[in-house]
């Protein structure tokens, strides 16, 4: 491990689990925990798929946290392991929702007034595609910078910007089949 403490909050709690502290590897889960059950959340959706996920994460985390090379930032690297294992997960099911499938949800009627904007957002987001999902996740809940996410996707930066692009134009269509213009919100 070769950053600096001071440019990664986390890398000090995983030196330390990698010399076997367990209440430094308890604190970076309390730390990191909610952030990767949200994004694994958004990327699979099944809580209890979620949960097994999550165990495993943490348990390679464990056990690979002296392997960590400092190519990224610590939270970036664990969601990378998080990411690995949720897709195999995804590949073992093989499912794909489109909104065309839901009727129910595009006729749903939406008060932006008394509804709740996060809401609006939350279920948008859940008729956009895992990739669409993921990349949006990645970028704007998870506040990873380009390069981050194209480490953690294993794909180049420029790839990662096309991506948002279309992420963001298939969200905008969503909204716009739910009946909401993206200058209501």
């Amino acid at each position: 491990m070769n950053r600096p403490a001071t440019l990664d909050p986390f890398l000090s709690l995983l030196e330390q689990t990698a010399g076997g502290d367990r209440d430094a590897f308890a604190i970076l889960y309390q730390e990191t925990s909610q952030r990767i059950k949200v994004y694994l959340h958004r990327l699979v959706g099944d809580q209890n798929c979620i949960d097994d996920i999550l165990v495993e994460t943490y348990t390679q985390v464990w056990k690979n946290s002296a392997a960590f090379k400092g190519k990224s930032k610590v939270l970036t690297w664990m969601i990378g392991i998080a990411r690995n294992l949720a897709l195999k997960e995804i590949g073992k099911k093989r499912y794909h929702e489109d909104i065309a499938d839901h009727p129910e949800i595009e006729a749903a009627e939406i008060d932006l007034e008394t509804g709740d904007r996060k809401e609006v957002f939350s279920r948008a987001l859940n008729l956009l595609s895992p990739k669409h999902r993921e990349i949006l996740d990645l970028a704007f809940y998870q506040d990873l910078a380009y390069r981050e996410i194209a480490h953690i996707l294993d794909i180049p930066e420029s790839t990662v910007k096309t991506r948002v692009f279309y992420a963001k134009a298939a969200l905008k269509t969503a909204l716009e089949r739910m009946g909401i213009n993206s200058d209501d919100l």
